[in-house]
C-alpha cells in the first residue's frame, strides 16, 4: 500500500519500486493529512524518505568548474533588448498608469506599441475563474499580438504585468482547493489540479491549456503541471528559436501526475516557446515603485554582501530542498539545492552562510547585508524536533538588511498570496513583506506548490549573480514546472554588474590604497552628480563602499565631515 503522510511542512516523500511513483510534500504549516493510491502497474509500495545526497557533491563541483565556460559561451546577440518586452497594465486603475509610466521611464526604448492596456474595470482583483482568465486576460493579449505590425508573437520575450493585475486562477472543480494543502494533494494525485497563477499560464500563452477540461484525470494540459524545458540551464533565452511559439505542442502524460514535452520539430516545447512573465507588484504603489527603482542600474558588490541559506536540521535527511517527485528520471529534480548552491557560490567567491541545524537564523543573528535569502521560513519547525519556530508570526523577515538587488525564495506554500487584497492562509511570510522590507526580486507561489516545484537556488542565485543572466532568465531557469503556482517579482531586464571591492581604506575613492588629495575630485563628483561618472572612471570600484561614511548606502553631504577627517588624518 502506498500511504502518503503529510507532516506540517510536507507530504509524501518517495514511492519505491517501479520508478513511476512520486513524492508530494506540501509547504503549508502545521497540516497533516493522508491519501492512498497505487503505482502504474497496480502494485502497492511504501513511501520512503529520499536521501539522494550521494552524487551531488561531485555534481556541484563540476557545475562550479564550468561557470567561466558558461559565461564566455553566451552569444552577444542573445541579449534581450527593450523592444522585446510587452508591458501589460489596466488603465481602469490610476495607480496602474502611474506604475506603468515609472517602468517606461526606466526603459525608454520600449516602443509605445509594446504597451498593452487591458482597460477593463470589470476584471476581478485577485482570483479569476479559468473562463475569466481566458476572456479577460489571455485572449486580449493574444488578440493584441496578432494585430498587424509589431509587436509580434515571436518578437516578444518578456511580459511585464503592472500592478494591479489578478494573480490567481481558481481550480475548476473546487475553487478554493489550492488554499487547502490536504485537498490539493488529493487533487494532484487524482490528476485534476488546475489551479494556477495567472503569470504561469501566460508563459504558455499560445497553448490552449484547458481544452478538454471536464473534471477528469489529466483531461487537459491545465491539470497539474508541465515540465519546464528551460529549467536547469545557464543559456540565455534569446539563444532559442521562437519561430514555432504559436504551434500547438505535444505532451506525454507521465503517471497521471505531470506533462512531459514529447513532440518533435515544431511540436516540441522548447524555451523559445515560452514568455518570461514577471510582475511589478507589492502591497502598495509606493512599495512596488521602490522595488522597481532598486532594480535599476544595479551594481552588487560581493565583497560587502552575504547569501543566507537556512534549513532545519538535515541530519535525518528530511530536508525539503532535495525532494523528488519520481524515483527515477525525475524531470523536476535538480539536486540537494542548498548545499549545492553553497558550494557553487562559495567557489565563485561569494560569502555564503549556510545553516542546516535546529537553529533558525533571524535578523538579530545575521546583520550583514543579505543579497540572496533562501530558507524554510515559517516551516523551519514543520518537522517536529528538527527546527525552532521563527520569531513572530510571519514577520521574521523584518530587521534583515537587504541591499538593492536582494532576492527572496522560501519553502512556504502561499508566500505570494498576499496581493490584491488577499492575505496569507497559514501565517506564512509573504513576498510582499520582503519587498516592503527593502527586497528587490523574488519567486513565490500563489497556491500550494508542493516542495518539488520550489525554485532551485542553484540556478536562481547562480545564474543571476555569477552566470550573467537577466533576472527573468535566472528566475525561469530555476522554476521546475510550468502551468503551476510560481510568480516572478521584479524587473526581468535587470542584469547586475558584479563588483568585488572591499572599499578600504574608507575614503580612498581612486583605489590607490591611500586617502589623499587625489580622492577629493571623485568624492565631490559622487556627492554632486551621483555615481554615473564615477562608474565610467573607475568601473571596478564601488563608490558607496568607499565614500559612504554614514551607512545609508549613499554618498551625500552627510558624509563630508568624516571624509574630511579621513583626508586629514595621517
Amino acid at each position: 500500500m502506498w500511504t502518503d503522510s503529510y507532516p506540517s511542512c510536507s507530504a509524501p516523500d518517495e514511492k519505491a519500486g517501479n520508478g513511476a511513483g512520486y513524492a508530494i510534500r506540501a509547504n503549508a504549516r502545521r497540516i497533516k493529512h493522508h491519501n492512498r493510491t497505487k503505482g502504474e502497474d497496480g502494485s502497492e509500495s511504501t513511501v520512503k524518505i529520499p536521501s539522494p545526497k550521494s552524487s551531488h557533491e561531485v555534481r556541484s563541483l563540476i557545475f562550479a568548474a564550468v561557470i567561466v565556460v558558461c559565461i564566455s559561451a553566451q552569444p552577444a546577440g542573445a541579449i534581450i533588448t527593450e523592444d522585446r518586452v510587452l508591458v501589460v497594465y489596466n488603465s481602469a486603475f490610476p495607480e496602474a498608469v502611474t506604475l506603468k509610466d515609472a517602468y517606461l521611464a526606466h526603459h525608454p526604448a520600449i516602443p509605445a506599441a509594446n504597451v498593452f492596456d487591458l482597460s477593463n474595470a470589470a476584471i476581478p482583483a485577485a482570483d479569476l475563474t479559468r473562463a475569466q482568465f481566458n476572456t479577460l486576460i489571455r485572449d486580449p493579449i493574444r488578440a493584441y499580438l496578432l494585430l498587424p505590425g509589431d509587436p509580434t508573437p515571436s518578437g516578444i520575450v518578456y511580459i511585464v504585468l503592472i500592478r494591479p493585475i489578478p494573480h490567481r486562477i481558481q481550480d475548476t472543480d473546487i475553487p478554493t482547493v489550492g488554499d487547502m494543502p490536504g485537498s490539493a494533494a488529493t487533487d494532484l494525485t487524482n490528476g485534476d489540479a488546475d489551479y494556477a497563477s495567472v503569470d504561469a499560464e501566460l508563459v504558455l500563452l499560445w497553448q490552449n491549456l484547458d481544452a478538454g477540461e471536464a473534471g477528469g484525470t489529466m483531461d487537459s494540459l491545465s491539470d497539474n503541471m508541465i515540465d519546464n524545458p528551460y529549467h536547469q540551464t545557464a543559456a540565455m533565452i534569446g539563444s532559442f528559436s521562437r519561430a514555432n511559439i504559436q504551434i500547438a505542442k505535444t505532451f506525454m502524460n507521465r503517471s497521471n501526475i505531470c506533462w512531459i514535452p514529447s513532440g518533435s520539430g515544431a511540436t516540441l516545447l522548447t524555451p523559445g516557446d515560452m514568455y518570461l512573465v514577471s510582475r511589478i507588484d507589492g502591497t502598495t504603489l509606493l512599495q512596488a515603485t521602490a522595488a522597481l527603482d532598486r532594480a535599476q542600474n544595479l551594481r552588487i558588490n560581493k565583497a560587502l554582501v552575504r547569501v543566507l541559506l537556512d534549513e532545519f536540521d538535515v541530519s535525518t535527511n528530511q530536508d525539503f530542498d532535495d525532494d523528488k517527485l519520481f524515483a527515477f528520471n525525475d524531470p523536476f529534480f535538480a539536486g540537494d539545492d542548498y548545499e549545492e548552491t553553497t558550494a557553487i557560490l562559495t567557489g565563485a567567491g561569494w560569502d555564503v552562510r549556510y545553516d542546516g541545524t535546529f537553529n533558525f537564523i533571524d535578523s538579530t543573528e545575521e546583520t550583514n547585508p543579505i543579497i540572496a535569502y533562501g530558507s524554510y521560513g515559517e516551516n523551519h519547525d514543520a518537522v517536529a524536533g528538527l527546527g525552532e519556530n521563527p520569531p513572530g508570526s510571519a514577520t521574521y523577515i523584518n530587521g534583515f538588511n537587504f541591499p538593492p538587488g536582494a532576492i527572496f525564495n522560501t519553502f512556504e506554500s502561499d508566500n505570494a498570496r498576499a496581493l490584491n487584497g488577499l492575505g496569507s492562509v497559514f501565517g506564512l511570510e509573504q513576498v510582499a513583506d520582503f519587498l516592503a522590507a527593502g527586497g528587490t526580486f523574488a519567486v513565490g507561489h500563489v497556491y500550494e506548490p508542493f516542495t518539488f516545484t520550489i525554485a532551485d537556488n542553484e540556478f536562481l542565485f547562480v545564474n543571476f549573480l555569477v552566470n550573467g543572466l537577466s533576472w527573468g532568465e535566472a528566475a525561469y531557469s530555476s522554476i521546475p514546472a510550468l502551468s503551476w503556482q510560481n510568480v516572478v517579482f521584479g524587473d526581468p531586464l535587470t542584469v547586475p554588474v558584479i563588483l568585488d571591492d572591499p572599499g578600504l581604506p574608507l575614503g580612498d575613492m581612486n583605489g590607490d590604497g591611500q586617502v589623499n588629495g587625489l580622492d577629493i575630485a571623485p568624492f565631490t563628483d559622487v556627492v554632486i552628480n551621483g555615481p554615473p561618472n564615477y562608474y565610467t572612471a573607475f568601473p571596478t570600484l564601488d563608490p558607496i563602499a568607499r565614500g559612504d561614511f554614514t551607512g545609508d548606502r549613499q554618498v551625500t553631504l552627510s558624509d563630508v565631515p568624516q571624509f574630511l577627517d579621513a583626508l586629514l588624518t595621517p
